[in-house]
């Protein structure tokens, strides 16, 4: 029996023949036909229940037999810092300034661009350096001519040169600007050049999408480089080129900062993406919480003010515990939450030895460092994977009512393979390409028609 019933003239934009399709769902765990209609699932069922969904203008895929699941989720990597990757300096935040100083050395002497970048120490390695002409005077030593800009762990807290400290000043009086912020001085001085990385955006996507991902969910990255992600996509949407997976951005803030700064920064990334939500959205704020003073330290109520203004404005929140009693912190506040009333906001506890709450009021995970480094890495069978990729990576991005599994309303988002992942083992399945990606309904990788794309590439080179 397929899921729902059906009007007379509800025809369906495209149907899915000759699969089996895993639907993630109890009552109907395998179909063999999905009949899609405006991006989302109209009907999952048997092929001869299709019958009454076809019109004159229905788009018919036969998929030859081939397994079909919930379009994967990839919520472990972070590709905003992989669009960047080596293109700047990576800092690691338990550097000592010592440490900063000599890589930011070795790459100024190594790097040719205009402008040295860097990014991830820890604001509290200038602490004895309030004076700001002296915290400048540190990187003069490394590079005195072209402009060193670093970044904070926290994505807020910006380290110059003179050059570039002078040229924010040139520029910000100029244009009458009395307070420079961080995001300003970045604009001025990006070291990026935006069809570069737009180039890159959209290879990582043609990555995923060769893998199977239809949705990424990034939950690291300074607010500056998901900005210039962000505005990737959106050109690419602008310019009628296809975006592959749908993006869940997130908010990175490691310390406490004024409220209304967070709240401000979250508003302006949910209105950049109103127009084109289905595919991309900002709708998380993502916190790091431990007891160090020196790395993630929040008080209480900090943690909590934090919380709740986020939440109260529809926000979702990922929070990783990185100590014990941070767990317990983060519990107490995710708790006020619910008491609050905040009970459609999606809250994420991770942590290593986070357990599942009673109540089940908020998902409990594996911290970041976990998750970035592959689903693979923590699960034991393959069945687990795949519910991890589909039905538990929706909860953790929010969409439950969109993702995750196949039936009647939700996107008709599906991952397609050539043989069941589910008949072999975790290491196979975790090196298998998929031979089809369909977003929306729509085809987004075909393995074979790459394939034959490849092939007239060749051939036309050969000629030449």
């Amino acid at each position: 029996m397929a899921f729902g019933m059906f009007k007379k003239n509800n025809f369906a934009d495209v149907i899915y023949t000759n699969g089996r399709f895993f639907t993630q769902t109890p009552d109907l765990p395998w179909v063999s036909a999905v009949a899609c209609k405006d991006g989302r699932i109209l009907s999952a069922g048997d092929i001869e229940q299709m019958e009454q969904l076809k019109s004159a203008d229905t788009q018919i895929i036969d998929l030859k037999g081939q397994y079909a699941f919930p379009g994967f989720i990839d919520v472990r990597g972070t590709p905003v810092l992989k669009a960047f990757e080596e293109r700047y300096l990576a800092i690691d935040p338990v550097w000592d300034l010592d440490t900063v100083l000599e890589a930011t050395a070795e790459y100024a002497e190594s790097e040719s661009a205009e402008v040295i970048f860097g990014y991830g120490y820890n604001e509290h390695i200038l602490t004895d350096y309030e004076d700001a002409d002296e915290a400048h005077r540190l990187l003069d030593e490394i590079e005195s001519e072209r402009p060193v800009v670093l970044l904070g762990i926290s994505g807020i807290h910006c380290w110059f040169n003179t050059a570039a400290a002078a040229m924010i000043e040139e520029a910000a009086e100029s244009e009458g600007i009395q307070y420079v912020s961080p995001d300003y001085a970045l604009n001025l001085l990006s070291p990026f050049d935006f069809d570069e990385i737009g180039q890159q955006v959209r290879r990582i996507s043609e990555e995923l999408c060769e893998r199977g991902i239809t949705s990424s969910f990034n939950v690291y990255s300074p607010d500056y480089l998901g900005n210039l992600y962000r505005d990737c996509l959106i050109a690419m949407e602008g310019e009628g080129m296809p975006i592959r997976q749908r993006f869940t951005d997130s908010l990175y803030v490691n310390r406490p900062v004024n409220p209304e700064l967070i709240l401000y920064k979250l508003s302006a990334g949910r209105d950049d993406c109103a127009e084109i939500s289905d595919l991309i959205r900002f709708d998380f704020l993502k916190l790091d919480v431990c007891e160090d003073e020196n790395l993630a330290c929040f008080s209480d109520e900090a943690l909590e003010t934090i919380c709740l203004l986020a939440a109260e404005k529809g926000f979702n929140i990922h929070i990783d515990a990185l100590d014990g009693p941070s767990v317990i912190q983060v519990e107490k506040a995710f708790g006020l939450l619910r008491e609050k009333g905040c009970g459609k906001n999606t809250l994420i506890l991770a942590a290593d030895k986070a357990e599942e709450d009673g109540e089940n009021r908020w998902i409990t995970t594996y911290p970041s460092d976990y998750l970035n480094n592959s689903v693979f890495g923590h699960c034991k069978t393959v069945r687990e994977a795949v519910d991890q990729l589909t039905i538990q990576a929706a909860a953790i991005i929010g969409r439950t009512d969109e993702l995750g599994s196949i039936e009647k309303g939700k996107l008709a988002d599906f991952t397609v393979f050539e043989e069941n992942p589910l008949d072999g083992d975790l290491r196979k399945f975790s090196r298998m390409q998929a031979s089809m990606t369909i977003l929306s309904g729509q085809v987004a990788y075909d393995e074979e028609e790459a394939a034959n794309d490849e092939m007239f590439d060749l051939l036309m080179s050969m000629r030449l």
